[in-house]
């Protein structure tokens, strides 16, 4: 295979090419944008979704592919960096359909319900990678052939009978569900959104040369402990174990963590008759929890990711909120159908904790029109001129809706049915730009600082929305190099679309500085999340100075490859070609083989846990 090329034009799109930019306020013409992919949302509008779909074919990354227990030797094509020497993990869905005991094959709904499957990547020097893979629920698949699908346990959209055990598990949602790791099947949980390694105050069963210990991760308030290098399920665990008050069911699958330190924080929300959430902070060095605030004047909602910056944590309530404080998840028994509808008119809401040692709790509270998003991007402090304390800066994937969910049913994903057509004229995420000022010169209004569990004794201040990027330029998965996180930084990296297939099927870089983008495509090739490794030998000490790693799926071949990209001009440095699948999936993690390590959205040179 010849390797990728790179050619860039300021707001142009040239024929074969895989790299090019736009200019923000410019847009890229539809002509253009077919002439690059061979199909455009121009096509989809006039309603030929399946030649899209032929053209670039990603059906084959949505189904189950065997585990490759034993490590396999890849064949590399190009360079790799010295400085890539280490082990990516990649986690996501691992296959939708189950062959059931007695009621024939029993399909998944949705994509985030898939079957988990975790990936390693080996890579050993610049020419030698290995690979192998394993399934992380297989007593759960075990239980739904037995009973035929999945029964009366939870979900994110599953469809179900609303009459069926709408008390049943009422213990189980709204109350700590502590899991002794002894008691149950490491494998019959489906965990698999994220993975993070050293990860403190947790158990460290098996500990590798480089890693202290491995976890995936969910929005469920729940680890699964996997081997770092046979990638088998050891154990099971739940938040409760790092502190008792962390007692309800749902949080981010993305905690935070900090560059220097290494301390992890997140948060937990309990649900109930009172909405609950606790952000709290795990120390790296003792693995000792402590509660920095206890917010209960927000509402309950799904939130996947939330800011860190040097002195903050920043948790927004966007606008996915459940319906009766969380209680619609007992009788629809999955996310999906528990929120309710968008609304436009609520505003999102930034709370801002202090997490110094100071824990000062919460000190200062924002709001912004409404919005969505599932991940954050990066946030810092700004000294503003006028003495007026400091702003923070909030960067985000955002959405005016909460439609994106429902683009993830498979019936929407694998494009054939009407319904396709529809969801791929669905505006995707755009990267978005917030200030709040002034944070920590505010003081409560006493009488509500004395209502005992409240934060919002401050007045709200308005989260100033500063930029959004075009519609071109949307994107999602974002990432940035690593040594930038909690600080100001130019580049941020993810995957676009611009409608040429049913996913995502662009790399792309944005620079906040000019508000331009390049973008790297390979035609019916689907790339993954990518990392961004820093190069710590660089002589200009440049932020983008570094490579890009992501796991593509060539749907043409029906086969994957590692691929590496220069992060200064998205240029192809290598590949690592398989004879093998690793399906569409979410998140992964980069363990540098001199403990160096960046996970889904950042990470640091020391090797601490997660971004």
């Amino acid at each position: 295979m010849a390797m990728g090329t790179s050619t860039t034009v300021m707001a142009e799109c040239l024929e074969n090419t895989r790299a090019f930019t736009t200019n923000v306020g410019r847009t890229v013409s539809k002509r253009k944008r077919k002439s690059l992919f061979g199909s455009s949302k121009l096509q989809a509008a006039s309603g030929k979704t399946k030649g899209q779909s032929q053209d670039w074919p990603n059906a084959i990354g949505f189904k189950f592919h065997k585990d490759v227990t034993a490590p396999v030797q890849l064949h590399i094509i190009g360079e790799f960096p010295d400085y890539v020497r280490g082990t990516l993990y990649r986690i996501g869905p691992g296959g939708h359909e189950v062959e059931t005991d007695s009621k024939g094959t029993f399909s998944i709904d949705h994509w985030f319900d898939s079957l988990s499957q975790i990936h390693r990547f080996h890579i050993v020097d610049s020419k030698a990678i290995t690979y192998n893979s394993r399934h992380t629920c297989d007593s759960l698949v075990e239980q739904y052939r037995r009973q035929g699908g999945i029964g009366n346990l939870y979900s994110f959209g599953q469809g179900r009978d609303p009459c069926r055990s709408v008390f049943s598990k009422f213990m189980s949602v709204f109350k700590a569900s502590v899991i002794p790791i002894s008691e149950n099947s490491p494998s019959s949980m489906n965990i698999g959104v994220t993975v993070s390694t050293d990860y403190p105050g947790l158990p460290s069963t098996t500990p590798s040369e480089n890693t202290k210990n491995l976890y995936a991760k969910t929005d469920k308030a729940a680890f699964q402990e996997l081997h770092p290098e046979t990638l088998e399920p050891i154990g099971l665990a739940d938040q409760a174990f790092l502190h008792p008050a962390l007692k309800g069911p749902l949080s981010a699958a993305h905690a935070r963590t900090d560059p220097e330190t290494g301390d992890v924080f997140n948060y937990n929300l309990e649900l109930g008759s009172q909405t609950t959430y606790r952000v709290f902070k795990v120390h790296k060095v003792s693995g000792k929890a402590v509660i920095l605030a206890t917010i209960q004047d927000a509402p309950a909602a799904y939130i996947h990711s939330f800011f860190l910056s040097k002195k903050y944590v920043i948790l927004c309530v966007w606008n996915s909120h459940f319906a009766y404080r969380g209680a619609a998840i007992l009788w629809k028994k999955n996310i999906m159908d528990a929120m309710s509808p968008y609304d436009g008119n609520k505003k999102a809401k930034f709370y801002v904790i202090d997490r110094t040692d100071n824990m000062d709790g919460v000190v200062g509270v924002y709001e912004s029109d409404a919005f969505f998003a599932f991940h954050t991007v990066n946030a810092w402090e700004e000294e503003r001129v006028d003495g007026r304390g400091e702003d923070i800066i909030c960067e985000v994937t955002s959405l005016n809706s909460l439609d994106i969910l429902k683009k993830f049913y498979f019936h929407n994903l694998l494009g054939n049915p009407k319904e396709a057509e529809d969801w791929l004229r669905r505006k995707e995420p755009r990267m978005a730009r917030f200030r709040l000022e002034s944070v920590g010169t505010k003081t409560p209004q006493e009488p509500v600082k004395k209502r005992a569990g409240y934060s919002c004794g401050f007045k709200i201040e308005e989260a100033l929305r500063e930029y959004t990027t075009t519609e071109e330029q949307n994107f999602e998965l974002a990432t940035i190099n690593p040594d930038y996180l909690c600080k100001p930084h130019r580049f941020t990296y993810g995957l676009n679309t611009l409608g040429a297939s049913t996913l995502l099927e662009n790399i792309i870089k944005y620079d906040s500085h000019s508000h331009t983008s390049i973008m790297w495509s390979e035609q019916g090739h689907t790339p993954g999340e990518p990392i961004f490794i820093a190069n710590p030998n660089s002589i200009t000490g440049a932020e983008d100075d570094g490579v890009l790693l992501s796991v593509v799926l060539d749907g043409h071949k029906g086969k994957s490859y590692l691929l590496c990209l220069d992060a200064r001009d998205l240029k192809e440095v290598a590949r690592a070609e398989m004879d093998s699948v690793v399906p569409l999936g979410f998140h992964g993690k980069y363990v540098g083989g001199k403990k160096v390590v960046v996970e889904a959205k950042g990470a640091n040179e020391r090797g601490w846990a997660e971004w």
